[in-house]
């Protein structure tokens, strides 16, 4: 499978953490790409690989992610020790990647025998309004095809509790996110 996929960015997570990282200097337009679950939690390798075609992206067992831009905020109190976090060039206003959220909807793929993820803050290319324009377009049968939808009702910053209100019942694109999958898993801190 990999072999119609090409690795355009492989980082260590630990370099990442209070960067800014611009994707248009790794992936290249108009391409599906997905984050590789395994690389991240053994080798702390943020890895994303890209294909041009289509049946190739269609037929990966992969996760989406649904999540709400302006999500919850970090919490300043938190004793557990974190991983940090980096922003997307072209996505700053969206907030930080929780370096812990990923860790932790990664996990919940790999559970969910889905060893990739599409997480739109990664996998759109957020500085080229042509790349934006066309995942977009895209996205409704990124979702479908996606084997498991995993929801983040707290955004990408952190997880939120089981009993916290948060936007993401608010947001006009959950339905489409949660009704596509076959499956939609909620991922909430314990």
């Amino acid at each position: 499978m990999e072999s119609s996929y090409c690795a355009c960015l492989n980082e260590p997570v630990h370099s990442l953490v209070g960067r800014t990282l611009d994707l248009s200097l790794y992936v290249t337009e108009f391409r599906y790409r997905l984050i590789d679950c395994a690389q991240f939690l053994d080798h702390n390798e943020l890895r994303v690989i890209e294909t041009t075609h289509a049946t190739t992206f269609f037929d990966t067992q992969y996760a989406t992610i649904s999540y709400v831009w302006h999500g919850l905020t970090s919490r300043k109190d938190c004793n557990a020790e974190s991983l940090g976090a980096f922003v997307v060039k072209g996505a700053e206003g969206g907030g930080q990647v929780s370096l812990d959220v990923l860790r932790h909807a990664c996990k919940a793929s790999l559970i969910l025998e889905a060893p990739y993820i599409w997480l739109d803050r990664l996998c759109i290319m957020q500085t080229k309004r042509s790349d934006k324009s066309w995942q977009i377009s895209q996205m409704y049968h990124i979702y479908k095809h996606s084997k498991v939808s995993i929801i983040l009702p707290g955004g990408i910053q952190r997880l939120a509790d089981l009993d916290e209100e948060t936007k993401w019942m608010h947001r006009g694109w959950t339905l489409q996110e949660v009704l596509a999958p076959p499956h939609a898993f909620v991922l909430f801190s314990w």
